[in-house]
């Protein structure tokens, strides 16, 4: 089974896209007809959406005016986010609830169709994303006829959201929908054929021992960037039921003042490197089903952006999380793990958007050849290998552990 996620920038053909794999036999959730289900006089966020925006924004027959609504928390951040409060949890739960029925065939593939899975830092919730996009020329003209916008209320529009160019390197696949709608169709089609043929050959789980887990967490780095230490993203990972960007953005220090894709500050960063996150990206990844290079790199790359703009610094943690999960897979060190390696620098790169830095190789060569001058990073990988440390864990880190793999598993 496959969950995938399909986003786009406004007007850039996702609908389009989302109606011809559901016409192709894909399932297809649309959440923003699940957000008016739940803000429906029936439904499960209705009353908070009354209370926190008050009566005014209800159409006589006591519906909610979405228009009126949208013009409330357009441009305004605190209103936007109390909105989001109150909707997205009871979205997000009838979504899963959906899903989980939808999934209980094997080879099946969920398609969820929403405009801001990045930009609200959910993205990884599903093993895919897919992103619709088209020329910016075509994306005006769109949303001007559509909508019956002026040029500059459609640009305003636009700006308000991530650019779409920005929004595709979180991307696993795109549709390029700015052609002819015969183009996108059998773009789409090809799509729907690779989305089924993954489903249909997903990984098997790998039983991690929690030993293994303990002391790749314990002989390996316990410092992270910007305060984001690796045991607080594990507990984040664990509390929140998977990787929300949002919420990780929270713990950093400073903290963001923006978004958390723009959290980082461009410039050198002191301290340990995104690297040093990878322990807990690996757990959480074959916690939540068998080992999923594609998926993992982009968990590093995106966890890798809360704290580093530099694209060498994604690619080494792409590439340290990629050699961590083969060496958990192994279970062993060997010279093989170090020619593997060269497969997983080139995924790191295409991810981080640079060549992985040289000095990712040596932890990894001193791990292989059992030197000890590999620092952290050589421990993190002996541990997950092996399971043998003498160091114990933090009370919470260790439950955060148990809780992850606790949970059901996407497979």
């Amino acid at each position: 089974m496959l969950r995938v996620g399909l986003t786009g920038g406004i007007a850039c053909g996702k609908s389009h896209v989302a109606a011809r794999l559901a016409a192709g036999g894909l399932h297809v959730l649309d959440l923003d007809q699940i957000a008016r289900e739940v803000t429906a006089p029936d439904g499960a966020a209705y009353a908070g959406v009354v209370a926190a925006f008050g009566r005014g924004i209800l159409l006589p027959d006591g519906t909610i005016d979405r228009r009126a609504l949208g013009a409330r928390v357009f441009g305004d951040p605190a209103a936007r986010e109390r909105l989001n409060a109150v909707v997205h949890p009871k979205v997000r739960d009838e979504e899963a609830r959906r899903s989980a029925a939808l999934l209980a065939r094997p080879g099946s593939v969920v398609v969820v169709e929403a405009a801001l899975f990045v930009e609200s830092g959910i993205h990884l919730r599903f093993d895919r994303l897919v992103v619709a996009h088209c020329e910016p020329a075509e994306q005006l003209r769109r949303l001007m006829a559509r909508d019956g916008f002026d040029e500059a209320a459609a640009r305003a529009r636009i700006a308000a959201q991530m650019p779409v160019e920005e929004k595709r390197r979180f991307a696993h696949c795109v549709v390029d929908t700015s052609g002819a709608v015969e183009a996108t169709h059998a773009a789409t089609d090809r799509l729907a054929a690779e989305l089924r043929a993954l489903a249909s050959r997903r990984p098997g789980r790998v039983d991690l021992p929690w030993q293994r887990a303990h002391a790749c967490l314990a002989r390996g780095p316990r410092q992270g960037p910007r305060g984001l230490h690796p045991e607080i993203l594990l507990e984040e990972i664990a509390a929140a039921g998977g990787l929300d960007l949002e919420r990780v953005a929270r713990r950093l220090l400073p903290p963001p003042a923006g978004p958390w894709y723009r959290a980082a500050v461009p410039g050198e960063q002191p301290g340990p490197g995104p690297e040093s996150l990878a322990g807990p990206l690996v757990l959480w990844a074959l916690a939540r089903g068998g080992p999923d290079p594609p998926f993992l790199a982009a968990a590093a790359a995106s966890a890798a952006r809360l704290t580093h703009a530099e694209p060498e610094a994604r690619a080494a943690g792409c590439f340290f999380a990629l050699v961590l999960q083969d060496a958990a897979v192994a279970g062993r060190l060997g010279p093989e793990l170090l020619a593997r390696s060269r497969g997983w620098a080139a995924l790191a790169a295409d991810w981080g958007g640079a060549p992985v830095p040289a000095r990712l190789w040596r932890p990894l060569e001193a791990a292989v050849r059992q030197r000890g001058d590999g620092g952290e990073l050589a421990g993190a990988l002996a541990g997950i290998a092996s399971g043998a440390s003498e160091s114990p864990l933090p009370a919470s880190t260790a439950a955060a552990v148990a809780e992850l793999f606790a949970r059901p598993r996407n497979d």
